[in-house]
């Protein structure tokens, strides 16, 4: 199918293969991860779920005791009241009757009681009561009746009863104390919007609801047939999980183990954390936690493996740039260590060669400088000496003026210049193999500083001696090593017009002695840097160029090197790097 025009503009589809390998480590990581996560999610996701419906069911059977135990103190109240009830309360035949009735009702207001009276054996008469007959008739006096309903102003309303035997007047009469489980009833539980605790009393049509903590419009206002029949036969609690609800069934029975209430404790699901914490929520949450930590964790390994990759490839690029010096860290042991080794040695090696392959190319220069030379010394020199004794033939002549005379004596003086530049030139291109010999480092130094010492004080330098390393040797000959400093130190002294500070520095670096020569002039500017041991390149006016050369080439013939610190404007420092010891003792 021929291509279309836009056909290479359309963008590439997705592929793993384009990805970076640290990518590709993460997505590994986590494809192999992601089954044993699954598994683990399901089964914690399981046990959590379990252990949480299990604390559930523990704090529904603790919620419950609130209404048991608020039932408990009700009538613990009540038999309090009863004490003192049955010292004022007297039936109206009694001369006390009139005095206590009014002490008795305010004895029931202060102690929250709803219904006092005093019912008589024999024929059931309400003798007395803060409250009107048709009230007392519907409570029963049945011992085990303790939770009863009864109708108060058209309101059903369940009551806790307790009842006590008296004997006044040789009759027997029963005190009969009674409250109201009313709107203040569980006030403490009524903040806690998730919670409903209900209270179920029995009336004809079975076991209706009397007290709700929460109106709920949902909420069951009979007991539901079916968990009547389990609490009446197991007399033991019911569960019953709805998506909305999660509740518990909690009969109450009397002495006789009949079912006289029922207490419902319940948590909405929608509304609190019990709705959230399920099997499966747990199990995606946990799934969810797992692949972020697992991806996390394959990040963090993929980055620990990579990075010595990352710089091997920053490293490569800077020996490709020409930057021999490029080192890599070596962390560890594995295959990447050895790797990373094996490219710091070919980096070593392979700045051994540039520099090896420089000084080849140099010698190779200087070689046929030095043939060049030769012959140009041999041409120029003959004519330069028939000149010169041509002219001193001509001064000598007694009839010449004195200006004639004084241009003679420039042309002898030229002559003279140009022939002792050859000569240095020659000294430069054909270089006299050094005689070495072991000697002290600072004897030599000190020796130049004193030879120097006049021409610095008539330029106003300060010189300093740094001995850094005392006792340090040097394996050199003499004569070339001290003209060597004198090239540095001249060279100090013109980049110093106004005066300054020179130092000259000893230390040991290695198997190599270092004497360094720095000065405070202006310094050296950064394009120069490269140049400035190339013969004829020179910053002055009237320079030949050959000093430095001629250093650089007497550091080469002392299997030493030099250096150059510099930054414009912040002086200059020159490291030669001599050998500390002949051959026989490196």
């Amino acid at each position: 199918m021929p291509s279309t025009p836009d056909s290479s503009h359309q963008p590439l589809p997705f592929k793993v293969s384009r990805w970076t390998v640290q990518r590709k480590l993460v997505l590994a990581f986590w494809l192999v991860s992601v089954i044993p996560t699954m598994i683990a999610a399901e089964l914690a996701a399981t046990t959590l779920s379990q252990i949480f419906d299990s604390n559930v069911r523990v704090w529904l059977q603790e919620s419950t005791k609130i209404v048991k135990d608020e039932i408990s103190e009700i009538l613990a109240d009540n038999a309090r009241a009863a004490r003192l009830l049955l010292q004022y309360t007297h039936p109206p035949s009694s001369n006390k009757a009139v005095r206590h009735d009014r002490l008795s009702s305010d004895i029931a207001d202060a102690m929250g009681i709803d219904v006092v009276a005093l019912i008589r054996d024999s024929d059931h008469k309400v003798v007395y009561s803060t409250v009107s007959d048709n009230i007392v008739e519907q409570i029963s006096l049945a011992p085990d009746a303790v939770l009863q309903t009864i109708d108060v102003d058209g309101v059903p309303t369940g009551t806790v009863v307790s009842t006590f035997a008296s004997n006044q007047d040789g009759d027997d009469y029963q005190l009969l104390v009674a409250t109201y489980m009313d709107s203040s009833f569980l006030t403490s539980v009524a903040d806690v919007h998730s919670l409903d605790l209900r209270l179920y009393l029995s009336n004809p049509k079975g076991f209706a609801e009397i007290f709700s903590s929460q109106r709920f419009e949902d909420r069951q206002p009979m007991v539901p047939h079916a968990i009547e029949q389990i609490l009446r036969s197991t007399r033991q609690p019911s569960e019953q999980f709805t998506s909305r609800y999660s509740g518990l069934y909690w009969p109450i029975l009397n002495d006789k183990g009949e079912l006289q209430g029922v207490i419902y404790s319940g948590l909405l699901r929608h509304t609190s954390l019990v709705g959230l914490v399920n099997q499966t929520n747990l199990f995606t949450l946990i799934f969810l936690l797992g692949s972020v930590l697992s991806l996390t964790v394959g990040w963090l390994v993929s980055e620990r493996l990579t990075r010595p990759l990352r710089g091997l490839s920053e490293g490569v690029r800077a020996v490709i740039a020409g930057d021999y010096n490029q080192r890599v860290a070596v962390s560890g042991n594995d295959e990447l260590a050895e790797l990373s080794s094996t490219f710091n040695h070919m980096t070593a090696r392979l700045d051994q060669l540039h520099h090896l392959e420089a000084q080849l190319r140099r010698r190779d220069r200087l070689h046929a400088l030095g043939e060049v030379a030769m012959g140009l010394a041999h041409e120029i020199r003959n004519p330069l000496g028939i000149i010169k004794t041509a002219t001193q033939l001509l001064h000598r002549r007694a009839d010449l003026g004195e200006t004639d005379k004084r241009h003679l004596e420039y042309v002898v003086s030229e002559v003279t210049r140009i022939n002792d530049l050859i000569t240095e030139f020659l000294d430069f291109a054909k270089p006299s193999a050094p005689v070495r010999a072991q000697q002290a480092a600072r004897p030599l130094v000190e020796d130049i500083l004193g030879f120097c010492k006049p021409e610095l004080e008539s330029h106003n330098i300060d010189a300093l001696l740094d001995d850094q390393a005392p006792g340090a040797t040097l394996y050199a000959d003499a004569g070339q090593l001290k003209q060597a400093c004198l090239n540095l130190i001249l060279n100090a002294i013109d980049a110093m017009p106004d005066g300054g500070h020179l130092t000259v520095r000893i230390a040991r670096e290695d198997n190599y002695t270092i004497i360094g020569i720095a000065d405070t002039g202006e310094g050296i500017a950064p394009d120069m840097l490269e140049r400035i041991f190339t013969p004829f390149v020179t910053t002055k006016a009237s320079g030949t160029g050959l000093g430095l050369a001629k250093v650089f080439s007497i550091m080469d013939s002392h299997d030493g090197r030099i250096e150059c610190i510099s930054e414009k404007g912040a002086g200059a420092t020159f490291n030669l790097y001599i050998p500390a010891h002949g051959g026989d003792q490196t």
